[in-house]
C-alpha cells in the first residue's frame, strides 16, 4: 500500500518566474545551504533534450531528528536521492516530475509536478504549484506508519521550499 502526497500552493510571482528560480544554480544552492540539512549538495543539474532540467540532490536527515519507529529501520542518519526533472509545456504552464529514495532503506516517493499562472489572478495569487505523489515503504507491519511519517516530512519540506522560494525572490526583486 502506498501513501498518496497532494500539496498546492500559491505564489504572488507569475508561473515563469518561479520555474526560473527553480532551477536556477544560484537559487539551488542558496535553497540548499538554508533548508537543505547536512551535507546537502546539488549533484547534478543537466539541460534535457526536450529543453527542460534534470536535477540531482543528495540530502542526510540526522538520526537524532528521526522518529524512534523511523530509526529502527533506518538506523543512523537518512541519506536521500532527489531528483527533479522540469520542462515548459507552453506560456505559463511547466511541468515535472519528482522522485526520491532512501540509501539502504526501502523507501521511495514519486511524484508530478505542475506550475502554472492561474487563469484569474487574485490580489495576492498569480500563479499555482501542485506536487502529486506517493510514498512507498516496503517494511512489513510499520509501512503504514513509515509512509504517514515521510508524507508529513515531505508536505513540511514543500512548504519550507515554497516559503524560501518566495523570500528569495523578493530578495531579488
Amino acid at each position: 500500500m502506498a501513501r498518496r502526497i497532494e500539496h498546492r500552493s500559491t505564489s504572488a510571482w507569475s508561473a515563469a518566474e518561479v520555474h526560473a528560480a527553480l532551477i536556477d544554480l544560484r537559487y539551488l544552492t542558496d535553497r540548499l545551504a538554508e533548508i537543505g540539512g547536512p551535507n546537502a549538495a546539488l549533484v547534478q543539474h543537466t539541460p534535457t533534450e526536450d529543453g527542460g532540467v534534470h536535477l540531482q540532490f543528495s540530502q542526510d536527515v540526522p538520526a537524532d531528528s528521526l522518529p524512534a519507529v523511523a530509526r529502527t529501520v533506518v538506523g543512523d542518519d537518512l541519506a536521500i536521492d532527489r531528483s527533479e526533472s522540469w520542462r515548459r509545456v507552453d506560456e505559463g504552464h511547466y511541468t515535472g516530475e519528482i522522485a526520491a529514495e532512501i540509501k539502504g532503506a526501502p523507501c521511495s516517493i514519486t511524484g508530478s509536478m505542475w506550475l502554472h499562472d492561474l487563469a484569474e489572478p487574485g490580489p495576492a495569487a498569480v500563479s499555482e504549484l501542485v506536487v502529486s505523489g506517493e510514498v512507498r515503504v516496503g517494511v512489513p507491519f510499520i509501512a503504514g506508519k513509515l509512509e504517514d511519517l515521510v508524507a508529513e516530512q515531505v508536505e513540511k519540506l514543500l512548504i519550507a521550499e515554497e516559503a524560501f522560494t518566495d523570500d528569495w525572490l523578493t530578495r531579488r526583486t
